[in-house]
């Protein structure tokens, strides 16, 4: 008769498991009704991940990388922008660094995150060449067992005014970005630097766009970060790099050697019949009781450098749409005054006084020109001597005034992220 052996007893559910006789590495998922075989792959595989450089507009995101059913080790992450308002979000199983528009480097900055943490981002303050560095880097690999995915973003939104006037001075963002503490993208400021002194107005905003710490910076505050303590604040502006490479287009300088001559915020230029008294609020603004009151600064284009107001051969005027935003360059500084208000004034010979213009000013007849822009500099400018055009200076003059309109919104939305890696290590993951 069989010899039976009852050393090792066998049990209804082994012999019923639907993982009996499998081999060791194979686990059979019984959540369906028909059996579905995954393979856990055990190995060691280090990964690189690199992305860039990529321009990504307002709303857009880059999925750097999406992964379940993988487990591994963060070794480092690092991101390199020209916008410190670029979204930097990261998920590992149930860790998430930030909901929404994720953590970016100008709150890293403000926080004075700087230093490598442990399941922390921190950044590199700007560099010379106006970019900025957000890290991971954790002293040793950090741990992923199931989850992983980071994401690039921009949420800034778009304006149609680049160093214009900011309404009521405060500015918001959107989405939980943080707020920038100072309107440095707004009209107001000036920036000076050597090589502004040799290009044409034309190039000027491309050279601005790389003078990196030396880029243009408006010291004015922003209302919304003062009246509101638990706003999350950040460093410097959302309109940076390739952001603020909008089109500067001169004034129409038809009439040779014109002159350009401004008062100090809030100054009479001149007490001429009909000519209008600016706003006296000191630099840049007054608010009060919930209202606004900008200050404002004039400035008087003469048709020669007599500074004659009724002189005559004024042609293209300076009457400007309210609202826009008009440079001034002269040698190597930009003078960013803010935004034409709402009317233009000019010299009316036939009556020997000012007044506003309604396309009324008579080229050959009538004189100078008055714009009035808020909130103005906080100084008198020097006087502005302008050449006939930037090729009639032959090359040794390109100083001039003009106005920024064309393609605002669409730079402004911009943001160029130069590289993104991702070093990881590959360490378990499910083969079906």
């Amino acid at each position: 008769m069989p010899i039976v052996d009852y050393s090792t007893p066998r049990r209804g559910e082994d012999l019923t498991s639907p993982n009996a006789g499998q081999p060791k590495d194979t686990v059979v998922l019984p959540s369906s009704e028909v059996h579905q075989t995954t393979r856990v792959i055990e190995e060691s595989l280090f990964i690189t991940e690199r992305v860039g450089p990529v321009v990504l507009k307002s709303g857009e995101a880059i999925d750097v990388v999406s992964l379940t059913g993988e487990a591994g080790d963060i070794i480092s992450i690092e991101v390199v922008t020209d916008n410190p308002y670029t979204g930097v979000y990261l998920e590992m199983d149930d860790y998430k660094n930030k909901d929404g528009v994720g953590i970016t480097a100008a709150e890293l900055i403000m926080k004075n995150k700087t230093e490598p943490h442990n399941r922390e981002f921190y950044a590199e303050d700007m560099r010379e060449d106006g970019t900025f560095v957000v890290k991971y880097s954790p002293s040793s690999p950090d741990s992923y067992s199931d989850r992983l995915k980071f994401q690039v973003r921009n949420d800034v939104r778009p304006l149609t005014s680049l160093y214009g006037q900011v309404t009521g001075q405060s500015f918001k963002m959107r989405g939980g970005l943080p707020v920038p503490l100072e309107l440095g993208f707004a009209g107001g400021h000036y920036v000076t630097h050597p090589n502004l002194a040799s290009v044409t107005i034309a190039e000027t905003p491309t050279v601005l766009r790389k003078l990196g710490r030396n880029g243009y910076f408006s010291p004015i505050r922003n209302l919304e970060a003062l009246k509101d303590p638990t706003v999350a604040v950040g460093a410097y502006h959302p309109y940076m790099g390739i952001a603020s490479d909008v089109t500067f287009t001169p004034n129409d300088n038809t009439t040779t050697n014109k002159r350009v001559v401004s008062g100090a915020p809030g100054e009479q230029v001149l007490s001429t019949t009909g000519f209008p008294t600016p706003n006296t609020v000191a630099w840049p603004g007054k608010h009060v009781s919930g209202t606004f009151t900008p200050s404002e600064q004039q400035f008087v284009i003469y048709p020669t450098k007599a500074e004659d107001e009724s002189a005559t051969g004024l042609t293209g005027g300076g009457r400007l749409e309210a609202g826009t935003p008009i440079f001034i360059k002269i040698g190597d500084t930009v003078y960013f005054p803010g935004t034409a208000s709402l009317t233009t004034h000019y010299y009316d010979a036939g009556n020997s006084r000012w007044q506003e213009d309604g396309n009324n000013h008579e080229q050959g007849t009538d004189g100078a020109y008055l714009l009035t822009v808020s909130p103005g500099l906080p100084f008198k400018l020097p006087k502005l001597d302008e050449p006939l055009n930037d090729s009639g200076a032959a090359g040794t003059n390109y100083d001039g005034w003009g106005v920024i309109t064309a393609d605002v919104r669409q730079k402004t939305e911009q943001m160029l992220i130069h590289e993104v890696v991702i070093r990881r290590k590959r360490t378990r993951f499910l083969k079906k």
